[in-house]
């Protein structure tokens, strides 16, 4: 399991957006170093969430319309990803597994569930507001 190139350049669409600005395609593949044939499909896939606003039209282009204050990676990971699983096995949500019986626990899976729980967790513990700019909080506690 990996975070795929497609989620990764969909956390940075949204960083791009995240100046409030509305822009263009091309400013922000220029911006994130995102390739163009990538960005139509991510941005299609954010909007359709309603994490960014598509604008059309001649002065059209993009804008964020999710509040980075509650969204987090997770948001962008399942906006992006069709399904996302540690293990093919936890399609599975019984505890059982192909090579059991079903009345028979599978051990490994329990865990596995376990371990993509705190992943998950983990994925959504900081919104991207505290993670774009936590630089710049930092300062100002300063």
């Amino acid at each position: 399991m990996l975070i795929t190139r497609e989620t990764d350049y969909a956390i940075r669409t949204v960083r791009a957006l995240s100046s409030g600005e509305k822009l263009t395609v091309k400013q922000i593949c220029s911006e994130e170093h995102i390739p163009v044939q990538f960005a139509y499909k991510i941005l299609k896939k954010l909007g359709k969430k309603q994490i960014i606003e598509i604008l059309r039209g001649p002065s059209g282009g993009y804008s964020l319309l999710a509040d980075l204050n509650k969204l987090t990676i997770l948001d962008i990971l399942l906006a992006v990803e069709n399904d996302f699983f540690l293990n093919e096995c936890l399609r599975n949500q019984a505890n059982t597994c192909d090579r059991h019986s079903n009345a028979t626990p599978c051990y490994i899976h329990r865990e596995l569930c376990r371990i993509q729980d705190v992943m998950m967790e983990e994925f959504s513990r900081h919104s991207l507001a505290e993670i774009f700019f936590e630089d710049e909080q930092q300062q100002e506690a300063i």
